[in-house]
C-alpha cells in the first residue's frame, strides 16, 4: 500500500483515538484511563499501519468493533487491559516483520 492508502484506511480509527483537550486537561481516574487506552491504540494503529505501508500479511488482534467498545465509558480494567494487550501483539507482529525494513520511528506520545 502506498502512504496515502494506509493513512486512509487508518484515518477513521485514527480519530476515534485522538485525544481531546478535556481528557488532557483532566487529571480524574476516568481521563487518566482513557487518555491510557487512547495511547495504547494509537500505538497499535501506527504498528498495523507500518505494516500495511511495507505489505505484510497479519491478523488483527482486534476488531472495530472491540475498540469501539474499549474506548466506552466509564473504561474498565478489562479495556485497558486489552488496549495494552493489543498494543503488545501489534507491536510483535511489527518486529517480527521489520526486519529488513528501513524505518524512523514515529514519536507516538
Amino acid at each position: 500500500m502506498t502512504k496515502d492508502e494506509v493513512r486512509a484506511k487508518w484515518a477513521v480509527a485514527k480519530r476515534m483515538v485522538q485525544i481531546t483537550q478535556d481528557e488532557w486537561d483532566s487529571h480524574n481516574v476516568e481521563a487518566q484511563a482513557i487518555k491510557f487506552v487512547k495511547a495504547k491504540l494509537k500505538i497499535a494503529i501506527y504498528y498495523l499501519s507500518q505494516l500495511d505501508e511495507h505489505d505484510s500479511n497479519y491478523t488483527m488482534p482486534f476488531t472495530g468493533n472491540q475498540m469501539k467498545k474499549a474506548l466506552k465509558s466509564p473504561i474498565t480494567k478489562q479495556n485497558v487491559k486489552d488496549a495494552a494487550d493489543w498494543c503488545h501483539q501489534c507491536r510483535l507482529m511489527r518486529d517480527k516483520a521489520c526486519t529488513s525494513w528501513s524505518y524512523e520511528e514515529e514519536k507516538t506520545a
